[in-house]
């Protein structure tokens, strides 16, 4: 069908930016991927052709999440937002009002997916896409952890003056301090390459220190790895040596040590240009995605959460990557 006026009028609601940032978006979500595990785990069972309303498409709802975590929307004004902007629409190829998504059902979907882990599996769909082109660089990986507030518990006395935490508070989330300040919430720690692609995440309570999730998060790796000094440690430093991994993490002076070894000073400069590359993530994701504060209670729920926010991230990572490439 030959395009309208009102067509071409409506081409870049939502602003020009947006339009060419989800049309590149839109063929680098592997949403048949996706689709085929949702169906695989019984998330989603398509009724295309059967008697009753069509289900909403496994695009639509997945596309919903994704633009979720990258304008740092609600569920009502992700429903809003769909309706109102062409760009959003053409996102999700929704050419019929009738399959736009209502909060509730984003809301149920998303529910769903937390519930069965699959937020950590669509994470690790979308790095696989990202393997397959060759973006993840081999060079080294590079750790790093960030704090996300978290309401904080509202107190008030029992009728024997006893203060008592109000249960509806997340009780999974902790208190910690840096830099003289306290915080409540969960810590994210992540693992990039030194394209700032994030390879793995985990997410923890704010009260476990930055180093108990190294391990974990640099298993895999078997050339190098660049951390701050607060991975610091004799014994990693060993371990890394013994298994023939470049240590480049920041040294810090340890007891008896008035200042650092001019080498010690030379390494950190040197180590420091790389290390600053795991930063980007947590810039981009707080500023840009607008995720600086938890949206549920608990661990597993924010854990899962992360993922999507990791997925969201690295995807939009691509074009620029591509581009540098080429």
């Amino acid at each position: 069908m030959q395009p309208s006026f009102f067509d071409y009028a409506l081409q870049y609601q939502g602003g020009k930016k947006s339009t060419k940032f989800l049309s590149e978006m839109k063929v680098l979500v592997p949403f048949a991927e996706i689709e085929k595990l949702l169906i695989e785990t019984n998330i989603y069972k398509p009724n295309k052709g059967k008697q009753g309303r069509p289900s909403t498409p496994a695009k639509i709802l997945v596309g919903a999440l994704f633009l979720q975590s990258w304008y740092g929307l609600s569920d009502p004004m992700t429903e809003e937002l769909i309706h109102d902007r062409i760009s959003f629409r053409k996102f999700l190829d929704i050419k019929d009002e009738d399959t736009i998504p209502d909060e509730t059902t984003i809301c149920k979907f998303r529910n769903a997916l937390i519930k069965n882990n699959l937020l950590e599996s669509i994470f690790l769909e979308v790095k696989k896409s990202i393997i397959e082109k060759n973006l993840i660089l081999n060079e080294g990986t590079l750790v790093d952890a960030t704090l996300i507030h978290s309401s904080e518990p509202k107190r008030k006395k029992d009728e024997n003056g006893k203060t008592i935490s109000n249960k509806a508070n997340d009780e999974d989330a902790s208190y910690t301090s840096k830099r003289g300040r306290k915080y409540h919430g969960y810590k994210v720690h992540i693992a990039t390459d030194t394209n700032s692609i994030i390879k793995d995440v985990i997410t923890t309570t704010a009260k476990v220190h930055d180093s108990t999730q190294f391990d974990a998060l640099t298993k895999d790796e078997t050339r190098a790895v660049f951390a701050d000094s607060g991975y610091m440690s004799q014994e990693r430093k060993r371990n890394l040596r013994a298994k023939g991994i470049f240590n480049g993490i920041t040294e810090r002076r340890v007891r008896g040590q008035s200042n650092l070894r001019t080498k010690q000073s030379k390494n950190n400069t040197r180590f420091s240009k790389v290390r600053a590359l795991v930063e980007l993530p947590f810039a981009f994701i707080k500023r840009q995605m607008k995720f600086i504060e938890t949206k549920y209670l608990g661990l597993h729920k924010n854990s899962q959460h992360v993922f999507l926010i990791a997925a969201a991230y690295n995807l939009k990572r691509i074009p620029n990557l591509t581009r540098r490439c080429a």
